[in-house]
């Protein structure tokens, strides 16, 4: 399956309190869903659609989901330990951090 990565991206600034996004595991299309209760917006066949085919669709998470600090600690954590895995915490530790 191929997903454009600009979809995706779209959809994740795009998500808020009021409209979630979801990812079709199957075709990669993105399926936006409104909340009634603040848009006051209502569609049927998305609603069941989800319910009935919850296995096939991924909720896609928020702009406010992602946290870009957590996600490079993730990852220099990841690396191998020395010298380099040093020098990245280093580089994000601290006010103003940089390399």
């Amino acid at each position: 399956m191929k997903v454009k990565l600009e979809d995706i991206l779209e959809a994740i600034e795009l998500a808020d309190d009021a409209f979630e996004y979801y990812l079709n595991i199957e075709n990669g299309k993105t399926v936006m869903r409104a909340d009634e209760l603040i848009t006051g917006l209502e569609d049927e066949e998305i609603d069941e659609e989800l319910e009935v085919n919850f296995d096939k669709y991924l909720k896609l998470p928020t702009k406010y989901d992602i946290h870009e600090y957590d996600i490079m600690e993730r990852f220099i954590s990841s690396l191998p330990s020395g010298r380099k895995q040093d020098k990245l915490k280093n580089a994000i530790s601290g006010k103003g951090a940089q390399l």
